[in-house]
């Protein structure tokens, strides 16, 4: 059995996710709070622990930069969270992330920025997920991430809030 079918047949959980961006710190200045989308897929390790894949994107506006329309987001986290039988309404979790930002060019002065091209680092994620509603196999409620970007020459914080549905079988 090759590795695609067996991660398929072990999904548990289909989810999708909107909400908004925000930055703490000196990034709050530079970059306004917009909205992102998201997706995730949930395989159970055992009764306790599950393991996320989710990804979410979002075109940021810069507050002063002129040389850029926008900015477009992705960040990819993966980890380990409680699952839903050892806290029947809430899921903490913990892993890795990859943010990836690429301008979108407004003048020719935007070669010289990195953003011209891809900037891809990595970090660290904490989420929390509460379970508001669930009807049938549907469950709706709200999650929190929190990524911790290894930037130079300091971290970059990000924080995401919003609301999702999620289908389970």
């Amino acid at each position: 059995m090759n590795i695609l079918k067996i991660l398929v047949q072990t999904i548990y959980a289909i989810s999708l996710d909107a909400g908004i961006n925000y930055f703490p710190g000196k990034l709050n200045k530079q970059i306004k709070t917009a909205p992102y989308v998201g997706a995730e897929l949930g395989y159970g390790l055992s009764d306790y622990t599950s393991l996320y894949l989710q990804a979410a994107f979002s075109y940021l506006k810069l507050k002063e930069n002129k040389d850029f329309y926008g900015l477009y987001q992705f960040i990819g986290r993966t980890g380990i969270e409680s699952s839903e039988q050892l806290f029947k309404y809430a899921a903490a979790g913990i892993g890795i992330s990859l943010a990836t930002v690429r301008g979108k060019k407004a003048t020719k002065n935007a070669e010289n920025y990195m953003l011209s091209t891809n900037e891809s680092e990595f970090g660290w994620n904490a989420r929390l997920k509460l379970n508001l509603l669930r009807i049938e196999k549907f469950t709706f409620g709200t999650k929190f991430h929190y990524d911790e970007i290894w930037t130079k020459p300091k971290n970059s914080s990000l924080l995401q809030a919003g609301v999702f549905v999620s289908y389970t079988h």
